[in-house]
């Protein structure tokens, strides 16, 4: 009897004992399935493919719709903050008006203030977005000290004004305080 040679491998202890014919027939078999699975990854790789390129055109759309959006909510800002800067110049304007003669200097500079409030009122509303955030950035470039104190002031002025709002929505028990009638005293009516 023959002893197994223990350095051959398994597969050649099989084809030993398989016809010709029949190893014919796996080999061939397992090139079909060796191609098929060829074939599947391949397809699967292009789907992949297209799937990740509509994933990142939808994303894409996504992101200009968002811009657009952001622009447009930036654009209808853009124009409440140019008639908010025209209100206020007009009512600075009002009270240089109303100031009285001996005060024609402070009226001068109120109404100096006024008129370039105007300008930058005209200047907001006349420009897009887009111009509005190229001046902002060049003057930031040329001015950083002013830009910083232009920015530490309006935000200053937007706090306080957020502060007053929320004041005037919900007053404190101490407000109302100051309206309530006194209670009758020792005789009063």
């Amino acid at each position: 009897m023959d002893e197994p040679n223990p350095t051959a491998k398994p597969i050649d202890a099989i084809a030993s004992v398989v016809p010709p014919a029949t190893q014919e027939k796996v080999r061939a078999d397992a090139g079909a399935v060796l191609d098929e699975a060829r074939g599947v990854v391949d397809t699967a790789r292009q789907e992949a493919t297209e799937q990740l390129g509509a994933l990142k055109d939808q994303a894409q759309d996504q992101l200009a719709d968002a811009a657009d959006k952001a622009k447009s909510f930036a654009a209808e800002q853009k124009d409440a903050a140019g008639d908010q800067l025209g209100g206020i110049a007009d009512a600075i304007s009002k009270v240089a008006d109303e100031l009285p003669s001996d005060q024609s200097m402070v009226a001068g500079y109120a109404r100096d203030l006024a008129g370039g409030m105007r300008n930058v009122s005209e200047s907001v509303k006349s420009r897009n977005v887009d111009e509005l955030i190229g001046m902002a950035e060049d003057f930031g470039r040329k001015q950083p000290l002013a830009f910083l104190g232009a920015a530490a002031l309006a935000g200053f002025v937007a706090s306080r004004f957020v502060l007053a709002s929320a004041q005037r929505r919900h007053p404190t028990a101490a407000d109302n305080t100051k309206f309530a009638p006194r209670p009758n005293t020792a005789g009063e009516f």
